[in-house]
């Protein structure tokens, strides 16, 4: 008879205890973080339990190896503030930072002090799950730099913490020639500031990037999602964006040459419609779009030439 296996495995972590994983999920270390609990410390001997955790990310990438599959978890009710240029770095290859909790609870990260500060992604692999992020300051650059291939952003929520208190770009592609397989998906995202460009601005030239399942009610005054950037082979489907922003400015805007799927997007706005959704060399198909100046239902966009 064959030997039966599962992928549950057993391990004693270092001053944790002993538990029963599945090593799909985690294959590397795992570490807790919990603003909130009395117990909590950035320092040796902590992190490895929930009952005694790091008081932050930040200090629990220090301690995370690359390649290794590691995970960091974000407690419920977990708050961290990111107060200059790279406060959070996170540059280990592969970690994932996952947030528990949900509605009031959900862990948050607040860009707060400086029009400068931000999160830097400057590893590869990096996957953030189920965060709260929120801007505090006024006209903060870009909140989130994207200096790396493979950076995932799911189900997490964006706000503002007041009037001026915003991100004009909320991600940034920062490379110059642009990071590959940028994926957002599941996100919701309001951010009314009038002053704000861009919730996410492609402008390099990446590859493979996909925004799927996403809701955007904000006020963007170039491009709610898109750039100049020429990308290639991305998949942009089932989004929902509201762009509150003034004639001209469009809900999805990719540049002339910029390839891949442009699939079942709903969008509404201001602008006419010929300005409201452009990507003129992707595969569109289902993408409807409606002007908020008139009482008409939403029509297909581009319109069938």
């Amino acid at each position: 008879m064959a030997e039966q296996r599962t992928a549950l495995f057993s391990r004693k972590q270092s001053g944790g205890f002993f538990i029963v994983d599945d090593i799909a999920h985690h294959p590397g270390a795992i570490w807790f973080v919990d603003s909130g609990h009395s117990a909590a410390s950035d320092s040796a001997g902590f992190g490895r339990t929930p009952d005694a955790p790091f008081e932050t990310i930040d200090y629990a990438v220090g301690l995370c190896t690359a390649s290794q599959g590691d995970v960091i978890y974000a407690m419920p009710g977990h708050a961290e503030t990111v107060s200059e240029a790279g406060g959070l770095d996170l540059d280990k290859i592969g970690i994932s930072i996952i947030g528990l909790g949900n509605g009031t609870l959900q862990p948050t990260i607040t860009i707060d002090t400086a029009d400068t500060a931000d999160i830097d992604i400057d590893a590869a692999s990096i996957t953030i799950e189920n965060i709260h992020f929120i801007s505090n300051f006024l006209n903060i650059a870009a909140a989130i730099d994207v200096n790396a291939t493979d950076f995932t952003l799911r189900n997490c929520r964006f706000t503002e913490a007041g009037t001026d208190l915003n991100a004009l770009i909320w991600i940034q592609d920062a490379l110059a020639a642009g990071s590959d397989r940028i994926t957002v998906e599941n996100c919701h995202v309001i951010a009314n500031d009038t002053t704000n460009t861009h919730f996410i601005n492609f402008s390099g030239t990446g590859s493979g990037h996909r925004f799927v399942g996403n809701e955007l009610i904000g006020d963007w005054g170039t491009i709610a999602v898109g750039g100049a950037g020429v990308i290639l082979n991305a998949v942009i489907r089932d989004n929902v964006i509201y762009n509150l922003a003034n004639t001209n400015d469009s809900c999805l805007n990719f540049a002339n040459t910029a390839t891949g799927l442009l699939m079942r997007n709903l969008a509404a706005g201001t602008p006419a419609a010929a300005n409201g959704i452009t990507a003129a060399a992707m595969g569109k198909a289902e993408n409807y779009y409606v002007d908020l100046g008139t009482d008409v239902q939403a029509i297909l966009e581009p319109v069938v030439t």
